[in-house]
């Protein structure tokens, strides 16, 4: 009997030190949680025989309990880096739709190929949908966050808005070689027009295109006109476009004759309306003051940002931030009953209840630190200590178990 309880002991002091060397073992992996070994005594008897003169039958594991207490939290230079500061896990999925979810503390993520939030073994991260003002869309279902490269859609220029200042006398002739000019117009001969203005335009795809808008001196002021006069050609991508109207006039101040109207340029394959508004003759040199069109094009990724409260902003280039989702927190009535699946997550079970989801920072859950891991919140100093100890219980039941062996002999050799 002796023997079988001296056994027991070494069973769990072999028990306690796979514990410990697990938790050694993993003290430097990310959002690890360290466990500890709790036993029981085994204690038999008949109903003929009192406890009073009955000795213990052994030890047993009774449970191996994790330890859900927060672990340090570490910079890094990662966005995607997150740590949770408080109750509450990381929702992840191991598929991009209706895939199993486990729950994790461990923050290393990153973007896939499709841009996709994952986690080192690719599982999806997951979240609450929101409107691009950051205020929850649906927080009844949950699903992954895509990090789009470029927001917007392209859109082609059909409108150009272009303010210059014209030039009075010989000197606003430029290069042209005649007012009015005795050659046809050539975008490629600066001896066919008095100035230039280069606008810039964009096609179907948001592309941009090359544009210029081109001012040909037609006519000078005289004595009994005292006018000066030009015509506008626009030019885009190598084609020059036709319009209506086609020419401004200057009265001898600089103003214009009559109020400017939108000039409507057609061409084989595009078609621009010019706004000339506020575009002004005087003595001081050509200049383009100012030049804008109503094209677009989509914008590329800037920056990520993740707030405390787990809202992912998104910002690109010309735009203001764009709210992408927010992160989905786990809580559970029963930590303890979770299922460890390795890889730092677990698994809910009927012990640990369904999983609770909320919102960082609110109903108790931790906030989000962005540009930071929690690592294992093993102590590696304690863990030594248990070690020591562990290796000593088994010295001393395996002692025991040898003084039992020996009596045993002993008993055995009297027979004989």
């Amino acid at each position: 009997m002796s023997s079988s309880i001296a056994l027991s002991g070494l069973n769990a002091a072999q028990a306690e030190l796979k514990t410990t060397s697990n938790n050694i073992a993993n003290v430097n992996t990310t959002g690890f949680r360290g466990s500890r070994t709790e036993f029981t005594d085994l204690f038999t008897r008949s109903p003929y025989i009192t406890s009073r003169t009955s000795s213990g039958s052994g030890v047993r594991v009774d449970n191996v309990r994790q330890n859900f207490g927060q672990g340090p939290v570490t910079q890094t230079a990662d966005t995607l880096d997150l740590a949770i500061e408080g109750r509450g896990f990381f929702t992840v999925s191991d598929a991009a739709e209706n895939g199993n979810l486990s729950y994790t503390r461990a923050g290393a993520f990153g973007v896939d190929a499709d841009g996709y939030i994952v986690n080192a073994r690719g599982a999806f991260l997951q979240g609450f949908p929101t409107n691009h003002d950051g205020s929850l869309l649906n927080q009844m279902e949950i699903g992954q966050i895509q990090v789009p490269t470029s927001y917007g859609t392209a859109t082609r220029t059909s409108v150009v808005d272009l303010q210059v200042n014209l030039q009075f006398g010989a000197a606003g002739h430029g290069n042209q070689a005649a007012v009015p000019p005795g050659a046809t117009f050539d975008p490629d001969d600066d001896t066919t027009y008095a100035s230039m203005a280069p606008v810039n335009v964009y096609d179907d795809e948001g592309e941009a295109v090359p544009g210029a808008v081109y001012f040909v001196r037609t006519q000078d002021p005289t004595g009994a006109v005292p006018e000066t006069e030009y015509e506008v050609r626009m030019v885009v991508n190598g084609q020059t476009m036709t319009a209506t109207p086609s020419t401004i006039t200057f009265d001898d101040e600089g103003n214009p004759t009559t109020p400017f109207s939108t000039m409507s340029f057609s061409g084989s394959t595009w078609n621009m309306d010019l706004n000339l508004d506020d575009t002004t003759m005087s003595n001081e040199s050509f200049q383009v003051m100012s030049s804008a069109h109503n094209g677009d094009r989509a914008r590329g990724l800037a920056g990520l940002e993740i707030a405390e409260d787990g809202s992912i902003w998104a910002s690109y280039a010309g735009d203001t931030s764009i709210a992408l989702g927010q992160l989905a927190i786990a809580a559970f009535n029963n930590v303890q009953g979770l299922k460890n699946q390795g890889d730092a997550s677990f698994a809910a079970t009927n012990d640990s209840g369904d999983a609770q989801f909320g919102v960082a920072t609110l109903d108790g859950m931790g906030g989000i630190a962005s540009g930071a891991l929690e690592l294992s919140n093993v102590d590696l100093t304690s863990e030594l200590v248990d070690l020591i100890t562990a290796q000593r219980n088994y010295q001393a039941s395996a002692k025991a178990l040898e003084t039992s062996s020996s009596m045993a002999q002993t008993i055995m050799n009297i027979r004989s």
